[in-house]
């Protein structure tokens, strides 16, 4: 079987070395060979000089190149990275993160050899520190979930197998890689066309991730903008698909689950607060327009006291995704307020919680999620 591991990348020179030399000697142990392919967006920090002067054992090729897409982001990172494998004759694409530290040449065999066996989309499945991966938390996966009835834990993982099969299905419409698919949007794109198409997917258990995370308050406005956004925009596109779901399916997995406390990730628990009270502030008419009387009430008394139930949680955003489709508004910047105040309500929940007893929290909101969807149901087709 032929496999291709993709790195894009962005001024990774400091760890995308290591994640070169894990994939490689992957490829070697479990596939006898392979190509590694880094797609740049630019780097000025020698992320690329790093990439091709990193040792690989004999029978693995790495290449490098700056993408040419217009779009400055990771989905055009991972678009070139499919074109390139498709020329390649590739039989399986694993996109990995160049920021990994907890990569092993294992991880290369769990992505690909799912596809060897006639799966389409292998998704991770990793042991995150429970303030790790808010986005993911908070809107991706109770979302994905609950829409399309997958339980799919981590639909923006940044770490995925894909079958050639996929690619035509990722490259065929253009005009969506001229949207945010083509930065932060591109995991949840992934993800949900495998669902919605009834591709056949199958998650992997890969231990820990350990990356480097970012602190909510500090840095995750942009990721949070294109994620969402790409996310509402596909409720629309497969709108017939997750209409009559009414139950969470579990999802076939490879291996055990990671037990254990994983490395501690930092959260501004006071910057969170200051963040939401302000940007509310800023957002407060945009948000009266779009939510309902009653929905708006609550979640000003939400962000005054950070108690933000999951009830109320997914009103909002399923509100926000008929507002967006709508066209009341453009993207999703409105609702980051309320994302920091719910993000702010589960730190304060979980700050003597392990991470095991916090991820049930986590998989409870899938579930509060799918029984509310009357509620989006009547919103979006009423």
């Amino acid at each position: 079987m032929k496999v291709v591991v993709g790195i894009p990348s962005y001024n990774n020179a400091d760890t995308i070395g290591y994640v070169v030399k894990q994939a490689a000697e992957g490829l070697k142990k479990y596939f006898g060979g392979g190509i590694i392919v880094n797609s740049d967006g630019g780097s000025t920090d020698g992320t690329r000089d790093v990439v091709l002067s990193t040792k690989v054992p004999e029978g693995v090729e790495v290449y490098s190149f700056v993408y040419k897409w217009p779009i400055p982001g990771k989905g055009s990172a991972m678009k070139e990275i499919m074109e390139f494998a498709r020329e390649k004759g590739a039989d399986a694409v694993v996109f990995v993160d160049s920021d990994l530290r907890s990569i092993t040449p294992e991880w290369i065999y769990k992505f690909a050899k799912p596809i060897e066996e006639g799966y389409d989309f292998v998704a991770p499945l990793y042991l995150r520190h429970k303030w790790d991966g808010t986005i993911t938390n908070n809107i991706a996966y109770p979302m994905t979930a609950s829409l399309y009835g997958l339980d799919v834990r981590q639909p923006i993982g940044g770490d995925f197998g894909i079958s050639a099969r996929m690619i035509d299905l990722y490259l065929e419409d253009e005009s969506l890689w001229k949207t945010d698919v083509a930065r932060f949007g591109v995991d949840i794109f992934l993800t949900t066309t495998a669902i919605a198409n009834k591709k056949k997917i199958i998650q992997v258990s890969l231990g820990m991730k350990i990356h480097n995370p970012k602190d909510p308050a500090a840095s995750l406005g942009p990721m949070f903008n294109q994620v969402v956004g790409t996310l509402f925009m596909l409720m629309k596109k497969y709108e017939e698909v997750w209409r009559d779901v009414r139950e969470l399916r579990p999802v076939e997995t490879w291996g055990e689950e990671a037990k254990g406390e994983p490395e501690e990730v930092k959260v501004n628990l006071e910057l969170l607060k200051q963040r939401a009270q302000e940007l509310f502030l800023k957002e407060e008419a945009t948000l009266k327009k779009i939510f309902s009387e009653e929905i708006f009430e609550e979640v000003k008394e939400a962000i005054k006291t950070f108690e933000f139930p999951d009830e109320l949680w997914a009103k909002v955003l399923f509100e926000g995704a008929v507002a967006y489709r709508d066209g009341l508004i453009k993207n999703a910047e409105p609702l980051i307020p309320l994302y920091f105040a719910k993000t702010a309500d589960f730190v304060i929940k979980t700050l003597d919680m392990p991470t095991i007893e916090a991820e049930k929290l986590i998989k409870e909101r899938a579930r509060t999620f799918l029984r509310e969807k009357d509620y989006l149901i009547n919103k979006w087709f009423g």
